[in-house]
């Protein structure tokens, strides 16, 4: 990042005005070191020389703030945004939504989400599942349902990647029937369950010793086609390494030919 001002400072000695690209460019790169003072400061100079911050140079300034674990400074830029003639994108708002979520902040994303939504900001599903995901994340199984059911009245599709959050949250919570209900329900709803969706579903059931379960939705997984990924095969390991004279499994994994 040093030699890229270095070059940055060249470049306008020598009369050559930067763009909002490279102003951009320097942002992220400062940001991505974490190095937020040295990010703003580029902010600053594309002031001075006379650039307006376009929206990918804010939602970069906001996602750095984020990065480096300061998610209220970043929800105050997004905020400050409109001051400065910029209105924040999609982008934008999967960006800051996901920072307070990650920084366990989620009555201030909830909050933000419902302001959104009544600046008619056109929100799509990821900023639903994003949040869905820090909810379910905080064991807030109430509140994830109350999200998720809500998502149909919004005019959204749920899909894939929301369904699977919903489903290892209710496992999390020990709640595997309305799991597997759920997992039911997302063919009829036009949803094809996926590899990690099986996945999740066959953890919840591990982690629960439901292994009979276990077995007939390893079973569906094979005969569509599907693997077991690296998390459910460790499970599967630890459980016989305790289990060793659980036959059932044993003769799953090693049928006799």
């Amino acid at each position: 990042m040093n030699e890229a001002m270095r070059v940055f400072n060249f470049m306008v000695s020598w009369g050559c005005l930067p763009d909002i690209v490279v102003f951009t460019s320097l942002i992220h790169g400062w940001c991505k070191n974490k190095n937020i003072s040295k990010a703003m400061y580029v902010l600053e100079e594309m002031g001075k020389m006379g650039f307006v911050p376009d929206v990918v140079s804010w939602t970069t300034l906001i996602g750095g703030f984020c990065q480096a674990g300061r998610p209220l400074a970043a929800k105050e830029l997004f905020l400050n945004m409109h001051k400065h003639g910029q209105l924040p994108n999609v982008q934008t708002c999967a960006v800051i939504v996901d920072g307070l979520c990650k920084g366990n902040l989620l009555s201030e994303a909830g909050s933000l989400v419902e302001a959104m939504e009544k600046s008619n900001l056109d929100l799509n599903i990821v900023i639903y599942t994003i949040l869905l995901h820090g909810i379910c994340s905080a064991g807030k199984l109430n509140a994830a349902w109350e999200l998720f059911s809500s998502l149909p009245a919004k005019g959204l599709r749920i899909n894939v990647y929301t369904y699977t959050i919903m489903i290892k949250g209710l496992c999390k919570q020990g709640l595997l029937d309305k799991a597997e209900d759920l997992l039911m329900n997302m063919e009829e709803n036009g949803c094809l369950p996926n590899n990690c969706t099986y996945n999740v579903f066959v953890q919840g059931l591990l982690t629960k010793r439901v292994i009979a379960r276990s077995i007939k939705y390893l079973t569906i997984m094979r005969d569509k086609g599907f693997s077991v990924d690296a998390a459910t095969t460790k499970m599967i390991i630890n459980y016989l390494s305790t289990n060793k004279g659980d036959t059932e499994i044993q003769e799953f994994l090693f049928p006799k030919r």
